[in-house]
């Protein structure tokens, strides 16, 4: 699982910031980036998408 996630911080699909070797995922960013996600799935279920 370890290199799903860090092919999509890669890829860009999650976000992240590489610091050296080390990639960072901040909480408030992901926090965000999670809740935007379920909202996006809330809204299409509900438009019938």
């Amino acid at each position: 699982m370890p290199d799903t996630i860090y092919r999509k911080a890669r890829r860009g699909e999650i976000p992240a910031v590489k610091v050296g070797k080390v990639w960072r995922f901040p909480k408030a960013t992901l926090d965000k980036w999670l809740n935007d996600a379920a909202l996006e799935t809330v809204v299409k279920k509900e438009s019938g998408l």
